[in-house]
């Protein structure tokens, strides 16, 4: 069981003891034992509760005890005990459990657990027990031999739950935390392997839990600049302000994935907030549901939705609002549809001033500039197709030569990053007459070399041995037509008395001697490719 901080009952001062006795006790039958919620009434309320007993030793009310464990009712009031009467939270998660109320009441309660458990040959290992009490409050006899902790300093299930200050201190400790780790991935010989755990353990992955919990209270902008000095030790790469804007968006977006904790801290925090309210009728009593999450008077929720961050998405805010209004939040995917909103509007208005940008610098005039400005969309629209991405972060399973080197894996995060991988323009060496610049335009579409060749041929033998695997027989590059030789498909095959040709392409959407494919990559993921299958069966026509 964990920490939890308890709510005061409706029109009542809040106790002056608060606590809730946790463990991590193997009590395998107590969730089954645990009581419902009071219904709706008639009206759709809830029920009015009755006026409870003062406590002994207390000026607050609260509900009766139980018998105590010996007596003719034993039985009826062991299983009480372990229901929610008498208490303002009792949860279970797994192992773990948390109960909160009247410390007198707490007291009867887990006496009673603790011999419902002794029933069934299980025992309460009180020394993983948490008590967060108010100070000066006198703990009873039950409750004694159990570690107390001021409600200040509650946490429950590694999420600070106390004061504004305590819980910034927490976060701050995660915080360095997380940075620590980060040096540490960074130190790694392999570079890929690194850049690998730095997308899915660590940075924004790490502290996810915290945002959902404190959201735009604490700034999570140093999670960022970690991850960013990360990111520049693995790969010798210092990215500008343009350049980690599109790797902090998704991989399905042309990014890195490697998500600004900072930016997602205030949906994270509303998201969490909606799902918990969905969660409380089954974690706090009816006496205490009403009162139990005020939004429009919870200063974190205030703070998440004032947050400056979210103010240029009119689209998400409003998507918010409307939950607010209707209480249904996706079914609990808000974070996950109000995220992806964001991402999507924030890569618009990046492509909108990486465009702007480049009419600004004054380097180019005219047609160059038109056409850099929209490779500059082909390139982050090629990124994001299906696929495109499957070497970004290797595979555990594939032959391990598939995983890059650091000298390829820093030439391939700058070009889709779109920074230069040469310090100025020179001649070709392959060609001799073009210009090798310096964004690798050329060098990747030059047609001396070989390179082409040997890419193209390699694909064409990874499908054909696909093809032999599904036993269709596959012939590659032979004629297959009486009309001509010349016209000889790269794959061939016969299906049901049908001649099946495949013809094998690799399509490089930023090659300036055909503007047109650009064009075509910038309207969506996967256009130039499209292009150039459309244009072959224009010309080749093999019956």
């Amino acid at each position: 069981m964990h920490d939890v901080v308890v709510p005061p009952n409706p029109g009542e001062q809040p106790p002056v003891p608060a606590a809730p006795a946790s463990s991590q006790a193997p009590v395998e039958s107590a969730p089954a034992s645990l009581g419902q919620p009071e219904p709706l009434d008639a009206a759709g309320g809830r029920p009015t509760p009755p006026e409870p007993a003062q406590a002994p030793g207390s000026g607050d009310p609260a509900v009766p005890p139980p018998p105590p464990v010996g007596s003719p009712a034993a039985p009826r009031a062991t299983d009480g005990a372990l229901s929610q009467a008498g208490l303002d939270l009792l949860t279970f998660f797994l192992d773990d459990g948390a109960a909160g109320g009247e410390l007198d009441t707490l007291g009867h309660w887990l006496q009673g657990f603790e011999d419902r458990a002794a029933a069934v040959g299980l025992s309460l290992n009180r020394g993983k027990c948490r008590l967060s009490v108010a100070p000066g409050a006198t703990i009873p006899e039950a409750l004694q031999g159990i570690e107390t902790f001021p409600l200040d300093d509650i946490q429950h299930l590694g999420v600070p739950c106390g004061s504004p200050e305590t819980m910034r201190a927490f976060v701050e400790e995660a915080a360095k935390s997380a940075e620590r780790k980060m040096r540490m991935i960074a130190s790694l010989p392999d570079a890929h392997v690194a850049l690998t755990l730095l997308k899915f353990c660590a940075g924004f992955v790490s502290v996810v839990h915290l945002m959902r919990a404190v959201g735009a209270v604490f700034d999570f902008a140093c999670i960022d600049q970690a991850t960013q000095s990360c990111l520049a030790t693995i790969t010798g790469i210092e990215t500008d302000a343009s350049a980690w804007a599109l790797a902090s968006l998704p991989v399905r977006l042309g990014g890195l994935g490697l998500h600004s904790c900072a930016d997602t801290a205030a949906i994270a925090h509303i998201a969490a907030t909606f799902d918990g309210e969905a969660c409380l009728p089954s974690l706090v009593t009816p006496y205490v549901l009403p009162h139990a999450m005020l939004l429009d008077e919870d200063d974190t929720f205030l703070a998440s939705l004032e947050d400056p961050r979210l103010a240029p998405f009119e689209s998400v805010l409003e998507k918010i609002q409307n939950v607010l209004q209707a209480r249904d939040n996706y079914g609990g995917r808000g974070q996950k549809v109000w995220s992806a909103t964001v991402h999507d509007e924030r890569r618009k208005a990046l492509l909108i001033s990486m465009t702007e940008e480049l009419g600004r610098s004054g380097r180019l005039q005219g047609s160059a500039l038109a056409l850099k400005q929209v490779q500059v969309r082909a390139r982050i629209q090629s990124c994001s197709a299906q696929h495109a991405s499957a070497w970004l972060y290797g595979n555990a399973e594939a032959d391990p030569r598939l995983w890059l080197s650091p000298a390829e894996l820093a030439v391939a995060i700058r070009l889709r990053l779109g920074l230069p991988i040469a310090p100025m323009p020179s001649i070709c060496r392959l060609c001799g007459t073009g210009s090798a610049d310096v964004d690798g335009v050329h060098a990747r579409s030059c047609f001396s070399g070989g390179r082409r060749t040997r890419m193209h041929n390699a694909l064409r033998d990874v499908i054909a041995d696909f093809a032999r695997r599904g036993l269709l027989a596959p012939a590659v590059e032979r004629p297959v037509f009486s009309n001509t030789e010349r016209k000889r498909p790269d794959i061939s095959y016969v299906r049901d008395g049908t001649t099946v040709v495949l013809d094998v392409a690799v399509t490089f959407p930023l090659q300036p001697s055909n503007p047109q494919y650009a064009k075509r990559a910038a309207e969506k993921p996967g256009g130039a490719a499209t292009a150039y299958a459309t244009a072959v069966k224009e010309v080749h026509q093999y019956c």
